[in-house]
């Protein structure tokens, strides 16, 4: 009888014999990438059409999502489109220590386009030879002296309407005086008065009229004095919309690389994702309101929720860790100008449009309300006191504009709905404050 030993190794044979034969491959494996691809493919298909697409209407690229393409590539497309790049502007050189890139104006005679869904919207505008916004060409050049110079941001500059029907145009036609429009959008007191000094002072007029906007001037304010300090503008500027640092940086990159700078599907893609994601992290802030006019027509503002950095800063003032000082050396400096170069100075207060349409508007968010009207309750207060510390010539534009709101209907509404400029007849209504201020 064999012995367990004696057994073994036959056993051992049989088995290892076994173990040669040739083995298959993971069914699961194959299973796994058939799927893989056949998910693929549909994405492949789309993204293949979104590019064809996208490449043969640009327009179709909301301007939002626009603004976070990768750099060559939305300069490229903003010049299909017509709209303003770099490319059509310049840079003044200033001289107070400001923000250099924040000083810059139009090209000569450039077509500037700024694009909104609304009646009643001039879509593009074209500079004068100057890179400013007037309805004659030449008129800077064939000038020796104007009456009236005007400085300000987009509220004096044509924002949506034409450059004759802008309030310089318009009280320039009511008193007969010669005016200049020197208003450029996206700036504050300090760049006012740095155009002020490079274009307007050699043409002596009589009057200059700075308007102040009640919007973001103040942050134009903590801007400049946050450049002369060499700090960061923690109040202000782009942050990274998501949770981590690490996919921003991610983001940044591939937009770099050369996916980002070639593909219009993969910029449309990433930049929805950006864009939603910032949505997303400022959703706290809701800054749409509604207005109730005087025939009971309920109309949206702020559609598209933006300006949200303005209840940033105003609770910022509200805190107490920022102050309406910051306008003071900007106000000083006006009027030092005005006696060295012997004009009239005025200053116009331009409320928002929030708070034209205070008694008649009802926030979405209760709470921003309150902050909104503390801020322009606030603004308001500094600037009569300031200017008249300073001989400054003042005029609050916010009850003649809160009077003609209340009495608004539709087709007059003072600001436009959607980027709440001044419309042509809230222009009309300042060259009508301004014609009174300028009577003294």
């Amino acid at each position: 009888m064999p012995t367990r030993t004696d057994e073994y190794p036959a056993e051992k044979a049989k088995h290892a014999g076994r173990a040669t034969r040739p083995t298959r491959p993971p069914r699961g494996g194959v299973a796994t990438a058939a799927k893989l691809a056949a998910m693929l493919v549909p994405v492949l298909v789309f993204a293949g059409a979104l590019e064809l697409a996208l490449r043969a209407l640009p327009r179709a690229i909301p301007l939002d999502l626009l603004e976070h393409f990768e750099p060559e590539m939305r300069a490229s497309i903003a010049g299909r489109r017509k709209l303003t790049t770099k490319e059509d502007t310049v840079l003044v050189d200033r001289t107070d220590g400001g923000p250099v890139d924040r000083l810059w104006i139009y090209r000569p005679n450039v077509a500037v386009t700024h694009e909104f869904d609304e009646v009643g919207i001039v879509a593009t505008v074209e500079m004068d030879d100057m890179g400013f916004c007037n309805p004659v060409s030449d008129v800077y050049t064939r000038t020796e002296r104007f009456d009236l110079v005007t400085i300000g941001d987009s509220f004096t500059w044509c924002t949506n309407v034409a450059p004759q029907d802008t309030f310089t145009a318009e009280v320039s036609r009511s008193t007969g005086l010669t005016a200049y429009n020197l208003g450029m959008p996206a700036r504050g007191l300090h760049e006012y008065l740095q155009l002020l000094e490079r274009f307007g002072l050699e043409k002596k007029p009589r009057y200059v009229a700075m308007t102040v906007y009640e919007g973001n001037d103040f942050r134009d304010a903590f801007l400049y004095h946050e450049a002369r300090v060499g700090a960061e503008a923690s109040l202000a500027g782009a942050q990274c919309p998501f949770s981590s640092q690490a996919m921003c940086a991610s983001f940044v990159a591939t937009k770099q690389g050369p996916l980002g700078r070639s593909s219009y599907a993969y910029n449309f893609a990433a930049s929805a994702l950006w864009h939603l994601a910032a949505l997303r992290r400022k959703s706290e802030i809701d800054f749409k309101y509604e207005v109730e006019l005087a025939d009971g027509t309920v109309i949206g503002m702020n559609s598209q929720n933006s300006d949200r950095d303005e209840v940033e800063f105003a609770r910022g003032l509200a805190d107490g860790s920022l102050e309406t000082s910051i306008f003071d050396d900007a106000l000083e400096r006006f009027a030092a100008l005005a006696r060295e170069r012997d004009f009239v100075p005025i200053v116009l207060y331009a409320p928002s449009a929030y708070t034209a349409y205070a008694d008649i508007a009802r926030f979405d968010d209760a709470s921003v309300a309150q902050t909104m009207r503390t801020y322009s309750d606030t603004l308001r207060s500094y600037f009569a006191r300031r200017t008249a510390e300073l001989g400054l010539r003042y005029r609050d534009l916010t009850p003649a504009l809160q009077a003609a709101a209340a009495r608004s209907h539709e087709d007059s509404l003072l600001y436009f709905r959607t980027n709440v400029h001044f419309t042509q007849a809230g222009h009309a209504l300042v060259a009508r404050e301004l014609a009174d201020a300028i009577d003294g």
